[in-house]
């Protein structure tokens, strides 16, 4: 095979693929294949199609060989160990293999680049690499060939899908002030331009609309979820693009931006200021799970009914949903249901197991809660948060602290009940 059809050929199943792994830049990646493999000529890829050098690590279970390979573990000095390399049967396997390997908890910062420098600096801070030239010898080989032109027709052909946004929004759940971990948000949604209105966030304002942008921004979809750190001037915005929708009693889909307004009355529609923002995840039994950031200074979740009161309306992305990966249209099963494949192992196992179950739109950390509870022999939670809250205010979950501890034994979330439970006494 000789080079211009060797990059083709990695070319061609880079943009297969990328778009499901959420990979916007393709240049970087053929070029890897290129240096790593030696144009496919080396015993690695010519034989067992590992083309980027992939070591097995602890979770691999595939075919693998051991092979000799030089490590520059110190500037200038190359050490030679053997390991374990991972084998595939076809090129494309091969490909594949490498944006499998990614989905790594380190490497999921790679989502979202566009440059093929900040890829190739992201991926080697990440220590994928050890070479102290690496990133300059990649993009000498993206400059020799004119890779980037290949970045282009990845661009073109991305689709904007919602379970890409929802698993972004997921992977920041838990950043807070506290720990000062939203600020990777706030620098996120600065570093964009132009900034809405000219105003730059600070770590200290509220940071809700910047959290939604943030993952537009991250995602490549702002076309599509316009940047704001305004609510009402995102309203707006989704206006302009002709993606609002005022109905309170809507029942909103996966991916749809929902909007509060903290002072409506709960009659008739509510048209007021809006005040909060966030990701709709799911809708189960009448309920809506929502994502929002500045959440009580945090990322995560709340559950309301749909039609609930302090709905102010709803952002409505054009999203490709007919090019939506087949997983992600799923979810119809019951947390238990999924809950007794994952003790049958149909699931997998660890970080797979985690990304799996998320990219096929259930909630990871109710699924694995009905685990435990299963494991243990104990009912899981089955009733809605709005059921569980009108049963304690009848007085069914006796009183604080054996409260609390029944709740969370029967696995439900004690912090999402006593919110419902405090707004039902409003």
């Amino acid at each position: 095979m000789d080079k211009q059809n060797f990059i083709e050929s990695i070319a061609g199943y880079v943009r297969k693929y990328a778009n499901t792994y959420r990979i916007m830049v393709h240049s970087p990646i053929i070029a890897q294949a290129i240096l790593e493999s030696r144009w496919g000529e080396s015993e690695l890829a010519a034989v067992y199609h590992n083309y980027f050098g992939l070591k097995c690590g602890t979770k691999w279970a595939g075919k693998s060989v051991n092979k000799k390979t030089m490590e520059e573990y110190q500037v200038g000095t190359l050490t030679q160990i053997s390991d374990n390399f991972r084998a595939y049967d076809s090129m494309e396997e091969g490909v594949k293999g490498y944006f499998e390997f990614i989905q790594l908890p380190r490497y999921h910062n790679l989502r979202g680049i566009t440059d093929p420098k900040a890829y190739l600096e992201t991926i080697k801070a990440d220590k994928y690499a050890t070479g102290s030239r690496y990133v300059e010898n990649i993009m000498a080989v993206i400059e020799q060939y004119n890779l980037t032109q290949y970045d282009k027709k990845g661009e073109s052909e991305m689709a904007k899908l919602a379970s890409a946004v929802l698993d972004q929004a997921r992977e920041w759940i838990g950043c807070n002030e506290a720990a000062g971990t939203h600020k990777q948000i706030i620098d996120l949604y600065n570093s964009h331009k132009p900034l809405a209105r000219g105003y730059a966030v600070r770590y200290t304002d509220a940071w809700c609309a910047t959290f939604v942008s943030a993952v537009a921004i991250k995602c490549g979809m702002t076309d599509i979820i316009p940047t704001e750190c305004g609510c009402g001037q995102m309203i707006q915005l989704f206006r302009e693009l002709g993606e609002w929708d005022e109905r309170d009693n809507r029942t909103p889909e996966p991916g749809d931006v929902i909007f509060y307004d903290w002072d409506d009355s709960g009659i008739g529609d509510n048209t007021g200021w809006p005040d909060h923002v966030g990701f709709v995840e799911r809708v189960n039994g009448g309920n809506i799970v929502v994502i929002e950031g500045n959440y009580s200074d945090s990322v995560k979740r709340r559950t309301l009914a749909v039609n609930g009161k302090y709905i102010r309306g709803y952002g409505v992305p054009k999203y490709d949903r007919a090019q939506e990966p087949e997983q992600a249209t799923q979810g119809s099963k019951t947390v238990e249901e999924v809950a007794k494949e994952v003790i049958a192992g149909a699931w997998g196992s660890g970080d797979d197991r985690k990304n799996r179950i998320s990219a096929a739109g259930y909630d990871y950390f109710q699924v694995q809660t009905a685990v435990n509870a299963l494991l243990a022999g104990k009912e899981t939670a089955t009733k809605s948060v709005d059921e569980v809250a009108r049963e304690v205010i009848a007085g069914k979950w006796g009183n604080d602290p054996e409260r609390k501890k029944a709740l969370e034994t029967a696995g439900y979330n004690y912090s999402d009940i006593q919110k419902r439970v405090n707004t039902l006494l409003r």
